[in-house]
């Protein structure tokens, strides 16, 4: 029998010991998944990467969920976010708009980002996660780090 609560809850697990195999193995080879600033849903593949990528931005990185509710295979998880960018971030498209640069990547800020978001994971009865939506501000993070740059008037 699947336990949507305890998959998400091992997703926050792996995420936090830095061990990408254990993510991997929580979701379907079909998994389709959304963060903030993708241009597009990904894959397994996709969502491992970027998690290498946080990773190394953000070394000391934390995810710690403050409340979830699940609902038949989904798990809707309020997440508090938390980690010192000491590594270079990968921009989007997002990301360099945001920051007014059309490099690839950022360099480290050396500051400390301290935001809550919210993650749905739906799971099927395997208790694998078929779908993750992945939700915070973006602007709220690239402030936190210095990277915001507002747009002139006029």
């Amino acid at each position: 029998m699947s336990n949507p609560a305890g998959t998400a809850l091992r997703v926050f697990d792996a995420y936090n010991a830095r061990d990408q195999e254990a993510l991997r193995t929580l979701y379907a080879p079909t998994a389709r998944t959304r963060r903030p600033g993708w241009p597009d849903d990904g894959g397994v593949d996709e969502l491992v990467a970027s998690a290498e990528m946080d990773m190394v931005a953000f070394p000391d990185l934390r995810m710690a969920p403050v409340f979830s509710a699940t609902e038949g295979g989904a798990t809707i998880s309020e997440v508090h976010i938390t980690g010192t960018n000491t590594g270079e971030i990968v921009l989007s498209d997002f990301g360099r708009g945001a920051t007014g640069t059309t490099g690839e990547t950022f360099p480290p800020t050396g500051r400390s980002m301290d935001i809550t978001g919210v993650i749905v994971h739906d799971t099927d009865d395997d208790g694998l996660i078929v779908a993750e939506r992945q939700y915070w501000n973006m602007l709220e993070l690239l402030a936190q780090l210095g990277m915001f740059v507002p747009i002139p008037e006029g």
